[in-house]
């Protein structure tokens, strides 16, 4: 690659670090008056911007000589050991605030009063008819007056 496709890479570097460094902000002073959906949105656009950082440093790395490539590294990894401190102290944050406010609900009981009964649910079952006239007549007439199969 030419030396201009270096400088484009970097510009859209540059653009890539501002936008980190925004975020990270925006997430260092961030207080409990701000609404979690806003610190939520701040973590995932720092997320999706260090990744990107991530590949254009890459792409960068491969195309540096040798002396460029020292001092480039460590300024990558400042910028990226900030976004990964800052995300997970906005991970902790968030984790902090669902717990606390998971703790704050409560559940009210209804006044009787209020409370409506349903009609009751009733359940049957249809039987086929069973004649019972035969098992009648066996049974008032005693033991062994069954039929001639049940005889042992």
């Amino acid at each position: 690659m030419s030396d201009s496709e270096i400088r484009t890479l970097k510009r859209k570097r540059t653009t890539e670090r501002t936008s980190a460094t925004r975020f990270i902000a925006a997430i260092n002073e961030s207080t409990e008056n701000n609404p979690l959906d806003d610190y939520e949105h701040c973590r995932g656009r720092l997320q999706e911007t260090l990744d990107q950082l991530v590949r254009l440093d890459d792409a960068i790395k491969d195309l540096l000589e040798d002396r460029q490539y020292t001092v480039d590294v460590e300024t990558c990894e400042e910028y990226i050991d900030s976004a990964k401190r800052t995300l997970q102290k906005a991970n902790q944050e968030i984790g902090r605030r669902l717990v606390s406010s998971a703790a704050n609900l409560r559940v009210s009981e209804l006044p009787s009063a209020q409370i409506t009964a349903r009609h009751p649910v009733t359940h049957s079952v249809k039987s086929p008819p069973v004649n019972l006239n035969p098992l009648l007549e066996m049974w008032k007439r005693g033991p062994g007056s069954g039929n001639s199969s049940s005889r042992l």
